[in-house]
């Protein structure tokens, strides 16, 4: 015999907002954001997270309608809804089953008049969305090329990691497509990548305005780099302090990491 939970007054039903087989509930942000991710299938690192706080911190983000490129399981909205306050914000996500995830994770959070989710393709986004809708744009695209590291055995995690479905340049002209004159851009990315990276946003007319290098430890080459690039921006470039994960102790945040996270 099959059985549903009731739904409560906003249509949720209790097991949908709860973790199913295979799946985990977590919290980040102190609390104030909890995440439905599945236990084997790509996950959320620390990088969104980074993003995000850099992206308030340069660009306001939140300010103004905001649309996240490859949402994921939602963490980017969601962190901006939950601990910014912030409105207007969509997520786009290729992946059914974590577009589903988003879905619910909104629910769980309660953020559905801040967070909308469209389900659909970025190389695509002149056939879903109109030309200068968007103040803002992040992303947090897939790091590796196609052919190289190593591919995951998981779908869901080789589409997020590898450039299977998008490439760098996929991504800079639908934030182009997207933004509104001097609308803002901001990504994380792999340090070793910056210099193509700058490259390719500068076809699209996007031109890198701040930068912040992301370093694993002190005394270590940066890893990451954070950046802020504004359609149609003047070519002067703003280099902000590193951020610094990890203290000497290897798995220990910095302050200001952990802040962001805890």
């Amino acid at each position: 015999m099959l059985t549903h939970s009731a739904p409560d007054e906003s249509g949720r039903s209790a097991s949908e907002l709860q973790a199913g087989p295979g799946e985990t509930l977590d919290a980040i942000c102190g609390g104030a954001v909890r995440v439905l991710q599945r236990r084997l299938g790509y996950r959320f690192t620390l990088d969104p997270l980074l993003l995000v706080h850099f992206a308030v911190s340069v660009g306001g983000a939140g300010r103004g309608r905001l649309m996240d490129l490859g949402t994921g399981c939602g963490i980017i909205p969601l962190v901006l809804a939950c601990r910014w306050r912030g409105k207007d914000l969509l997520g786009l996500e290729l992946q059914p089953g974590l577009f589903s995830l988003a879905r619910r994770n909104v629910l769980l959070n309660h953020c559905e008049q801040e967070v909308s989710l469209v389900q659909g393709d970025l190389r695509r986004v002149d056939e879903q969305f109109p030309a200068g809708g968007f103040a803002q744009v992040l992303c947090n695209p897939p790091y590796r090329a196609r052919a190289t590291g190593h591919t995951s055995l998981s779908m869901e995690k080789a589409l997020a990691r590898h450039e299977l479905a998008c490439e760098l340049s996929d991504v800079s002209r639908a934030a182009a497509h997207l933004l509104e004159p001097r609308g803002g851009l901001c990504m994380v990315y792999p340090a070793s990548r910056f210099a193509e990276l700058v490259t390719v946003l500068r076809v699209f007319g996007l031109e890198p305005c701040v930068v912040r290098w992301v370093h694993p430890r002190a005394d270590r080459p940066a890893k990451l780099v954070l950046l802020h690039a504004v359609k149609g921006g003047h070519p002067e470039l703003t280099v902000l302090p590193p951020l610094v994960v990890h203290t000497e102790e290897e798995h220990a945040f910095t302050d200001e990491v952990r802040a962001m996270v805890v």
